[in-house]
């Protein structure tokens, strides 16, 4: 195994580790688009973890200065983490992957280190853009590589795509950022629905929290119908993929439901559930390419 072939392993691992329902629908990818995935993926993770895990600003600058290094073409030694530029770096030559999603997410990962509160639900799903929905924008170039004429169209999808997971997210997390010292469900939402987290995670969730929960779980629904009716704006042989990563990532909102809208614990799609939805989809492309 060759430098750059641990490089990219070293993302997958990263990718494995830190979204494995992610990781488990763009595990069926061809090697090559699979490959420059991990890239993506592990150098998005790296930006989000230098200020939700370390707060660390100069780690930020230093992923940012690399950045603008591989764009520029101006390659040196690495200041953040090298396997991952290495790999991001190589992805970079095969694919036409934009530079402008990176620093809009590095712009709001920014923001997120002082971030208390959201005001309105107009800035909750610009937040939910800009460290999202740019991850979106940026597997574009990977995933419609052969539908230029359909390019926009699938970059729609996909930053919608990128939308509902984050949504999806905040839903999921709600209790474990609540003891982080964070909340990403709108002041003008929860006033609307007169909820009060620090009642609802220590004394239990009630009628007001699942409704208001329930409105944002519409929204992501929302978006996920809009990735799933831009699917065919995508590569053929991608198609699947993509509809196997919304409908897993749409299942989370289930698996909160089952547990009664719990604040206490972070629930997840399990193996088995994983592999039936899996087993379905598969089952409904076959079918549609033997009509």
């Amino acid at each position: 195994m060759n430098e750059l072939e641990r490089d990219y392993n070293y993302c997958h691992n990263i990718m494995k580790t830190h979204s494995k329902t992610f990781s488990y629908a763009f595990d069926f990818l061809d090697i090559r688009r699979k490959k420059a995935v991990w890239a993506i993926y592990a150098a998005c993770r790296i930006i989000d973890d230098s200020v939700d895990r370390y707060k660390n600003l100069e780690k930020l600058d230093e992923i940012a200065s690399d950045l603008d290094t591989i764009y520029g073409n101006h390659i040196r030694s690495y200041q953040s983490d090298a396997s991952i530029m290495n790999a991001l770096n190589d992805t970079l030559n095969t694919y036409a992957i934009p530079q402008n999603p990176f620093k809009s997410l590095i712009q709001y990962v920014k923001g997120d280190l002082d971030l208390k509160i959201i005001q309105t639900d107009s800035d909750l799903y610009d937040y939910c853009y800009g460290v999202a929905g740019t991850v979106g924008e940026l597997l574009t170039p990977i995933l419609a590589a052969s539908n230029e004429n359909n390019f926009e169209q699938a970059k729609d999808a996909a930053i919608a795509l990128g939308k509902a997971m984050q949504i999806t997210n905040i839903l999921r997390d709600v209790g474990e950022d609540f003891q982080n010292g964070r909340i990403y469900l709108s002041e003008e939402k929860l006033a609307q629905y007169q909820v009060e987290l620090h009642s609802t995670y220590y004394e239990g969730v009630n009628s007001d929290y699942i409704e208001l929960w329930e409105s944002y779980a519409t929204e992501a629904v929302g978006l996920y119908n809009i990735a799933l009716n831009g699917i065919n704006y995508f590569d053929e042989d991608v198609r699947y993929i993509i509809e196997l990563a919304t409908t897993t990532y749409r299942e989370i909102l289930e698996e909160v439901r089952k547990s009664n809208y719990t604040l206490r614990k972070k629930v997840f799609v399990s193996k088995l559930k994983k592999i039936k939805i899996h087993r379905d989809i598969s089952a409904k492309y076959k079918r549609s390419e033997t009509l």
